[in-house]
C-alpha cells in the first residue's frame, strides 16, 4: 500500500511542478544527446552532414523561438537545456511579454516590494486583460453569426467580412492591452 501511495504521491508532484509538455520537451532532451556519427555507416557521412546540418537550423530555430528572453538580460540562463528554459518560459512569461516588466526585472535594481507589486499588478491585469478580450471577441463573433444568419453570401464578401474581423481583432486586442495592462504597469514603474 505505501509503494502505490508514493507512486500517486510522485505523479501528483510532477504533474504540479511540470508543464504539460513535459514528455514532449522529455523526448527532445533524449534525441539532443545523441551523439552524431557514432553509430552511422561511413558511406552515409556525407548526406547524413547534410542531413544533420539541415537538422540543426530547424532545431536552434526552435530552440531559440522557446528561449525568447535576451540571454544577455538574463545571466542565470547560461547552461540551462531545452527543458529548463521552457519551465522558465512557462512561470515567468507573464512578466517577459511586456517589455517595461522585463527590463525592470532584468537592468533595474528596485527593491523586493517593488517587485512583487509588479508581479501582482501584471498577472492580475494580464488575466484582466485575457477575459476581456475573451468576452469582447465571443459576443462580437455571437452578433455576427446573428447578423448574417439569414444572409446568403459569396466568397468575395465573405473574404472581406474574414479581413474586416482580423484588422477589428488586432485593433481590440492592442486598445484593451493598452488600457486595461500597460496603463497600470507604467504607472506603477514610474512610481
Amino acid at each position: 500500500v505505501y509503494y502505490k501511495m508514493s507512486i500517486w504521491e510522485n505523479l501528483v508532484r510532477d504533474a504540479g511542478e511540470r508543464p504539460i509538455l513535459y514528455p514532449l520537451f522529455r523526448v527532445y532532451g533524449s534525441f539532443m544527446n545523441i551523439k552524431r556519427y557514432d553509430s552511422m555507416p561511413f558511406y552515409f557521412a556525407p548526406t547524413g552532414a547534410k542531413v544533420v546540418a539541415f537538422e540543426d537550423s530547424v532545431i536552434n530555430y526552435l530552440d531559440w523561438l522557446v528561449d525568447a528572453h535576451e540571454d544577455a538580460r538574463n545571466t542565470e540562463d547560461r547552461n540551462r537545456n531545452f527543458y529548463q528554459r521552457s519551465c522558465y518560459m512557462y512561470k515567468n512569461w507573464f512578466r517577459l511579454q511586456n517589455e517595461t516588466v522585463a527590463n525592470l526585472m532584468f537592468d533595474t535594481k528596485a527593491p523586493k516590494p517593488h517587485y512583487d507589486r509588479l508581479n501582482s499588478i501584471i498577472s492580475r491585469r494580464t488575466s484582466l486583460y485575457y477575459a476581456a478580450t475573451s468576452g469582447f471577441h465571443t459576443f462580437a463573433f455571437m452578433y455576427m453569426a446573428f447578423f448574417f444568419r439569414a444572409r446568403r453570401i459569396s466568397m468575395l464578401p465573405a473574404l472581406g467580412v474574414g479581413a474586416l474581423y482580423y484588422i477589428v481583432f488586432e485593433n481590440v486586442n492592442n486598445i484593451f492591452y493598452k488600457l486595461l495592462v500597460d496603463r497600470r504597469v507604467i504607472g506603477m514603474a514610474r512610481a
